[in-house]
């Protein structure tokens, strides 16, 4: 089964292999400067314990889940009703990788250089509501980042091996956080990149964070589809929980038997 998930998933795994290797690099290059007593980062955050701990811990939550999926990809079993057509196997792709990419690029210096500023007003409005905003911006980016990522983590340890970026259905998963939601995966990884948009202090990367959004709306959809086919329990399970949000008869219905 291993090498079979190598050869079929020799792609994914290069991808998820490298950004965990680039996510490490930098964290031990900060880790390294820090300890050293230097300028950390031009970032504000870096000049304050508060901001220090939050960047760290929010790497490798972060780092975390990325080897998580890197692991899924080796370990996950093979799908029972594999993807077909563009739409299932290329499109879900593309959601995935276009905020990474994106992200990755409005980190290079030449491309934010290219790419259209907040205007002098805005900028101005900001720094009158106070001086320290910056540093208000990147530690909320930080923290909003930190909890979309681990509320993934989350998520992707009830899917085990059943996860997969293409739409295919493996197994019916609908403990945990799917109990609630029938997407709690999505909903971490919009939380994670609302958090990145937010530090990438550019409107590109908040409509970066729109088109995401909307990119994995139209992926869910295609999964439900794709389950609603071939998984008897699963019309049930989707009238009974929210997509994004879980609904209030739910809860209550949860929280009457005592269980979270």
């Amino acid at each position: 089964m291993l090498i079979d998930n190598i050869k079929r998933e020799k792609y994914p795994l290069i991808f998820f292999g490298v950004v965990v290797s680039i996510k490490l690099y930098f964290l031990i290059d900060f880790l390294s400067v820090l300890i050293g007593g230097q300028a950390v980062s031009p970032n504000p955050e870096a000049v304050y314990p508060l901001g220090q701990y939050l960047f760290v811990s929010y790497s490798l939550v972060s780092i975390l889940f990325d080897f998580i999926v890197f692991l899924t990809f080796l370990l996950r079993h093979e799908a029972t009703h594999k993807p077909a057509g563009f739409s299932e196997n290329v499109f879900p792709l593309i959601v995935v990788f276009l905020p990474v990419v994106g992200f990755t690029l409005l980190n290079i210096p030449q491309v934010r250089q290219a790419v259209p500023a907040y205007s002098e007003q805005t900028l101005m409005y900001l720094y009158q509501l106070s001086p320290q905003i910056p540093l208000y911006i990147n530690l909320t980016g930080l923290t909003i980042g930190f909890c979309g990522a681990l509320f993934s983590i989350w998520a992707i340890l009830y899917l085990n091996r059943s996860f997969g970026l293409r739409v295919a259905v493996r197994k019916f998963i609908n403990k945990g956080p799917y109990r609630m939601v029938r997407h709690p995966l999505y909903v971490g990884e919009i939380v994670h990149i609302l958090g990145i948009a937010i530090l990438s202090a550019t409107p590109v990367g908040l409509w970066l964070f729109l088109v995401s959004v909307l990119l994995q709306i139209v992926r869910a959809r295609l999964e439900e589809r794709k389950f609603i086919e071939w998984v008897p329990e699963y019309s049930a399970y989707r009238r009974n929980t929210g997509f994004f949000v879980p609904k209030l008869s739910r809860l209550k219905a949860l929280d009457g038997r005592g269980q979270p």
